[in-house]
Formats: C-alpha cells, structure tokens, sequence
C-alpha cells in the first residue's frame, strides 16, 4: 500500500480499495512454493510405495505407512493448491480503459485488487480535475456583473459539465468497491473450502478430544494456583480465616487433580512428555510435605502456647521459675539459628504414620466433613463469625482495625496462621525476654517453611516447567 493516494476527496474520505496486490501476490507465491514442494514429495512416496524389489515384512510395513503419509499429503496439497489459486501468485495487468477493466473476467485475488484499484485511482484523477474546473468556473461567476449574462450561461455549463464528471467519477469508485469486494469474498470462500476439506487432514474425534483436554488441564493449573495463593492469603484472618482457607484449599487441590489427570491423559496421547508428568506429580506431593511441615509447627505452637499459660498464671515467683524453665526449653535458650530450627524439626518430628497421613490429608480431606461442612459452616454470613474476627483484629489494634490488621497479618500456613498470632500476643507480658521471642520466631519459621515448600507445588508445573523447556 507504499504508492496508495491519501486524499480522496471529492469522491470518497478514505482509500475505498485497500489493500497491497503485490503482498498478496508474494503469499500466493509461498502457498504455491509448498504445494509444489509437497507434490515432489508425493511423487516420491508413490515411486516407493509401488516398489516390489524389497519384498520383506519391513519393506512391506514400510509401503504401507508410505501409502497412509501419501493420502495425508496429497489432503495438504489441494489445501495449499486451492489457496494459492484463490490469492494469486503474480499481478495480472488488465489493459484498456474503464469499460476494458470493468468486464474483465475476474482472475484472482491479487489481480482482481489491483484492476479495482487502478479504476479507483483513475476516477480520483478525473475527479480531481474536475473539481478544479469546476471551483474555477464557481469562481469566475462570483465575479460576473448583471451584464455579463452570455459569459454566465457558459460558465455554469462548464460548472454543472464539471459536477456531472465527479458524479461519474463516484459511481467508477462504487464500481470499483463492488469488484474488490467480490474478489475478496470469492476469495475467502476459496479459503473456507480449502480449510473445511472432509480428507484425511481434518479434526476427527480423538483431535478435538486432545484440545479439550489442553483447554481444560490449563484452566484447571491456572485457577487452581489462583486459588491455592488466596487460601494462604486469608488463612492469618482471627476465627474464619482457616475455615476460608480450608474451603479454598479444598478447590485448589481438585483442580490440581484435575489439572494432573489431564496431564496422564496428554502422555498418554503423546501430547506431552514424562517431565510434565513428573512436576504435576511432584507437585502433588509437595502439598503433603507442607502440610507436614504445618503440622509441626503446629505441635510446636501447641507446646509454645502451653508452656506460656504456666507462666501467665504463676502465682509464685517459683512457679513463675519453673513455667519459665519449660519455656526456655521449649525456645532451644542454647542454640542459635538454623540449629534452633533443626533441633525444634528433631523434637516435634511426626512420627511415620503422621507423614503417611500428612502426604494424603491434603486429598482426603476432600471427602471429609470439616472441608465442607464445618468449613461452610463457619464461613457463613449472620452466624457472628465475622463480628467475632473484626472484634479480634480490632483487639489486637488497640482498637484500631487496620492497625490490627496489620498486626494480624502473616504468611504463614492457614491452618496455624491464626495460632502463631495468638503465641505473639501472649508473649507480649514477658516483653525483653529472649527465649520468649525466639520460641514466637521459631514457631514461625517452621510454618513458613511450610507455606513456601506449599507454594512452590501449586506453582510448579505452570511456571517452573516452562522455563526448562
């Protein structure tokens, strides 16, 4: 379109043929470059299918799939035949005039573009001049006196003759649309036809089963990580953050399952490879590792929150000493760091069949009564679930609620979120000891851990995956 007129006026505002008949010309050419191509290699085939000097079971076997790939690629040669006829693959001139190029026989795509094009941009150059006679003699009548009526009379003939060439100058232009557009549809439906060939090449069954699976695995991934990152967003929220959570949870994992089975059935297919297969399974697994995970922390903010009851209703200074001790313990008062981490991990160790339970729980509870029921249940609107959160939050706030928000927040896992929270405030009546913080951090750093062990299987096989491929 390098060499198309801008202004059209006065017979149209916009370019009324657009379009570039050397491109397409130029994509007619590639469609006939491989259609050509494919009819040498149908040839070949043919020439090997029809060969008897290699009379064995391979041979035999061999001639058979040569036969089957043949039918194939003789399907896509009438395709791309059909295409390149209808595009065109070079710009026929069209000689004559305007009657010359109007009944023309229509040829192609390309060329019948360019001969609508080439009435346009005539019709445009009669109109322009036209136009310029016609504003001269416009022009030389303003300028006439009441005596110069001869001189009148001429001048609006030469004005109306100018009027009538544009007039005809726009009706070539509508002569010129209506062949671009019947090109352009006979083109597509050249197109449509070769698309919608019943051959060897179409969708069958099994080819949109395949799509349908694809369509479904991906949206099950997608929402399935969406939700899996809202459970662990609300889980920190005081009374139903892990009920939500639970709820939400609970249709992560089933479109994960979902999203995994339509994984089984793409290596089955041979839509996908054993890797695939791999990261949704580990992916599944590491569900049940940060449910461990969470499951420790969680014995462990069990034992933190009692050691600290003792020592909020001592009523001795003994008492008081001996609560302390438990807490001190309880905190690993003698390591430090990644030692306090791995000795707390040691004590507060799920025994064999806690880990079994553990890698299952996050699929069992599908089928369980808390998932569903008692989760719905307290996540209810008008049951005093949520006055009794905003009480919470707002107690923790001093009475601000988005102070307590914010001090309610964490990142831990929604199953002990809440729980960690309740371990902070009622450390906040031994403020300046240590082995108190370090129990709070350390209660913490377990449930993150298993937070983040969680994340990275809901997000391993959408994300991680692709970046190995």
């Amino acid at each position: 379109m390098a060499g198309r007129p801008r202004d059209w006026h006065p017979v149209a505002d916009r370019d009324p043929v657009p379009g570039d008949p050397d491109q397409v010309a130029a994509l007619g050419r590639q469609l006939r470059k491989t259609a050509d191509e494919l009819q040498r290699q149908i040839r070949n085939l043919k020439a090997i299918a029809e060969l008897d000097s290699w009379d064995s079971k391979a041979g035999k076997e061999f001639r058979e799939k040569a036969k089957g790939n043949t039918k194939k690629l003789e399907a896509a040669f009438s395709r791309y035949d059909m295409a390149a006829d209808a595009l065109g693959t070079e710009v026929t001139e069209i000689g004559g005039g305007y009657q010359d190029k109007l009944h023309a026989k229509p040829k192609n795509y390309a060329t019948d573009l360019n001969r609508a094009q080439e009435i346009a941009d005539a019709a445009l150059r009669d109109a322009k001049d036209a136009e310029d006679r016609k504003g001269a003699a416009q022009r030389s009548l303003d300028g006439l006196s009441e005596k110069d009526k001869d001189d009148k009379k001429k001048l609006e003939e030469q004005r109306d003759l100018a009027g009538g060439e544009i007039a005809a100058a726009q009706e070539q232009i509508a002569q010129a649309k209506a062949i671009r557009n019947k090109a352009a549809g006979q083109a597509c439906e050249a197109l449509d036809d070769a698309a919608s060939l019943n051959d060897s090449l179409k969708d069958d069954f099994w080819d949109k089963f395949d799509d349908w699976v694809d369509t479904v695995g991906k949206w099950a991934e997608d929402w399935a990580t969406k939700l899996g990152v809202a459970a662990l967003a609300v889980g920190w929220i005081p009374v139903i953050g892990q009920a939500l959570a639970g709820v939400l949870g609970a249709l992560s994992t089933i479109l994960t399952l979902a999203s995994t089975v339509a994984t089984v059935i793409q290596v089955i297919r041979g839509d996908k490879g054993l890797k695939d297969l791999a990261f949704s399974v580990l992916g599944l697994a590491m569900m049940g590792v940060g449910k461990a995970f969470s499951k420790i922390a969680g014995k462990y903010a069990q034992r933190a929150l009692k050691v600290m009851d003792k020592a909020n209703v001592a009523k001795t200074s003994a008492q008081f000493r001996r609560a302390m001790k438990g807490v001190n313990k309880t905190a690993g008062s003698k390591t430090k760091g990644i030692d306090t981490f791995r000795q707390n991990m040691k004590t507060f160790k799920l025994e064999p069949g806690e880990w079994r339970k553990s890698m299952i729980e996050p699929f069992s509870e599908l089928a369980s009564k808390k998932a569903w029921g008692d989760n719905l249940g307290t996540i209810i609107p008008f049951r005093g679930n949520y006055k009794a959160a905003w009480d919470k939050v707002v107690l923790r706030g001093d009475g601000n609620v988005l102070l307590g928000a914010g001090r309610s927040f964490s990142v831990a896992d929604p199953g002990i979120a809440s729980g960690l929270k309740d371990i902070k405030f009622a450390a906040q009546g031994f403020d300046g000891l240590e082995s108190v913080n370090k129990l709070s951090r350390s209660a913490t750093g377990m449930s993150v851990a298993g937070t983040v062990v969680t994340s990275v299987g809901m997000g391993l096989d959408g994300n991680l995956n692709p970046l190995l491929d």
